[in-house]
């Protein structure tokens, strides 16, 4: 009976070290962070499936928020009102809402200066918001949100 053992050596085989630093420069080079994996959320948009339904329930809920909050204003106008603001919201990585500026028109600044204020306030109102995730960690979201303003 014979028995055999081959030992090789390893100094063919090459191996590169990548310091950590490098690795994560890499790495977000690959990473678009204008594309999350997980879109901002309210506890009530859990049972949704699929991220896009997510992010339309968290929207939806957003709206009606501030819907509610305008609702309890006692609100007199000159004259009619039915146009659009769009406020630009960020989300922190722990899930605070913020409205970073809001494009008011003219004509709904001149007869309601306060709106961007109680905009503002209503956000206390708000239930926890889960933030976005990207690759598993929270990252900070931006967007853009008309909010139609009709008084008759």
């Amino acid at each position: 009976m014979a028995f055999a053992v081959w030992v090789t050596g390893c100094k063919d085989i090459e191996t590169k070290k990548v310091s950590s630093d490098t690795f994560l420069k890499e790495e977000l080079k690959n990473l678009n962070m204008n594309e999350v994996e997980e879109y901002p959320s309210f506890a009530s948009c859990d049972s949704i499936k699929g991220q896009d339904a997510i992010y339309e329930c968290f929207k939806t809920e957003l709206a009606l928020n501030f819907q509610r909050q305008l609702s309890t204003k006692t609100i007199i106008v000159e004259s009619e009102l039915n146009d659009t603001i769009w406020l630009y919201l960020s989300i922190s990585d722990l899930g605070d809402l913020k409205i970073e500026q809001a494009e008011i028109p003219d004509t709904i600044a001149k007869q309601l200066p306060q709106l961007e204020g109680w905009l503002k306030d209503s956000l206390d109102s708000l239930p926890k918001i889960y933030p976005a995730h990207k690759r598993g960690i929270p990252v900070k979201t931006m967007f853009k949100m008309p909010v139609v303003i009709k008084v008759d």
